[in-house]
């Protein structure tokens, strides 16, 4: 009986022992293995910018928009500032200073940070500094803003000559604006004083070219068949209200002769007429007084027979 006991003893004791071992051996095991073995989850990659404008400019009292995209932001906060402050403007999406005009362009789950200033005036012009707050580094990116005064920006606009067409024959004008600071936003057309449009006047197709480069917009009004009705003053005006002006004459077959020139061949003719009329009548005057000392001679000779 004893015997037994001590051998179911001996056997407990065994096996907690090899179990000991087995635990130590596993720990030891563990410990020793290579720790990159576990790093499953890599390091965040940094926050870094979106390629966007770094120089823009807006004239006075428009909608000031200036970009700044962030992607890998994670937790961190976007903080907009002036360069040579170092108050911040906006922390996040809140707005930080007493301005009502300012506030960022955020939508969520989208990587755009974009500080929106209203009615934006001169002063408001320099340097603006977009920054991803962070513990270790600062990550930043600049943004300059010119604001021009629309009243002095120097415009230069040109329009097509006077033109003489026939009645159905094609009527194209050119109008061509250049700024000096910015590209002109748009050109309008009127006609004697009415507004030209593609939608309302369905022969009329206004054609445009832009030059973001040359700082030019170019508009082309163009008429398939001119009817008498496309006769008048015409006008281009450009978005900052810079005029040009000309005329087109749309000529029926009766009036086609001043598109010619010949109105001013007429005009030569009608002297001609009257200068022959002066010498028929030069003639006729002086045939007149040839008769008249005829019948004063014949008078003369019979009274005195």
């Amino acid at each position: 009986m004893y015997m037994t006991s001590a051998k179911s003893m001996a056997s407990k004791v065994t096996w907690w022992h090899i179990g000991a071992i087995l635990l130590m051996n596993a720990a030891v095991v563990v410990a020793e293995f290579p720790a990159s073995g576990y790093n499953i989850q890599p390091e965040t990659p940094a926050p870094d910018f979106l390629s966007s404008p770094l120089n823009v400019t807006f004239r006075r009292g428009e909608l000031a928009i200036l970009r700044c995209s962030v992607y890998n932001l994670g937790t961190k906060t976007v903080v907009w500032r002036r360069h040579e402050h170092s108050f911040p403007l906006t922390s996040g999406s809140l707005t930080v200073v007493a301005d009502d005009r300012i506030q960022i362009g955020h939508v969520d789950f989208k990587n755009q940070w974009d500080l929106m200033i209203k009615n934006v005036q001169p002063e408001d012009e320099g340097v603006y500094e977009c920054q991803v707050a962070s513990t270790n580094r600062n990550i930043r990116r600049l943004v300059s803003l010119t604001v021009i005064d629309s009243k002095a920006e120097a415009m230069e606009i040109t329009i097509s000559r006077e033109q003489y067409v026939e009645r159905g024959e094609p009527v194209t004008l050119h109008c061509n604006v250049t700024g000096q600071h910015y590209t002109p936003d748009e050109i309008d057309w009127f006609r004697n004083g009415e507004k030209v449009t593609s939608e309302k006047h369905r022969r009329v197709k206004l054609l445009k070219q832009l030059s973001i480069a040359h700082k030019t917009f170019i508009s082309i009004l163009s008429i398939d068949k001119a009817t008498m009705e496309d006769s008048g003053v015409y006008v281009c005006r450009s978005s900052n209200m810079h005029i040009a002006n000309t005329k087109v004459h749309v000529l029926s077959a009766e009036t086609s002769n001043k598109k010619r020139g010949t109105y001013h061949d007429g005009y030569a003719d009608e002297h001609v007429s009257s200068d022959q009329m002066k010498s028929s009548a030069s003639t006729i005057r002086q045939a007149t007084f040839a008769i008249i000392c005829q019948c004063t001679l014949l008078m003369f000779t019979y009274c005195y027979k």
